[in-house]
């Protein structure tokens, strides 16, 4: 597995996490953009990365994007609109 396209995944998924929890990184609160919102753009960007990457991917970088969207997509649904999941 590429380390650089692990760490990428890793940090996206990890900081999409903290958004859910309600946690923003330092000076977001400049953007005006919500934990809930924040979160969604770091969860489509990894889709963007899963679309634009399908089929030149070993098979386990595919498992590592595929299981982290997997389960911020969920953790995302399973939230409340305007609270930390």
């Amino acid at each position: 597995m590429n380390q650089h396209f692990a760490s990428l995944v890793l940090g996206l998924t990890h900081e999409a996490q903290q958004a859910l929890e309600g946690r923003l990184p330092p000076g977001s609160e400049k953007l005006g953009s919500s934990a809930r919102q924040l979160a969604q753009h770091l969860i489509d960007t990894l889709g963007m990365l899963e679309a634009k990457t399908q089929g030149r991917l070993e098979p386990d970088e595919q498992r590592l994007l595929t299981e982290a969207l997997t389960a911020l997509r969920f953790r995302f649904v399973q939230a409340p609109p305007d609270a930390p999941a």
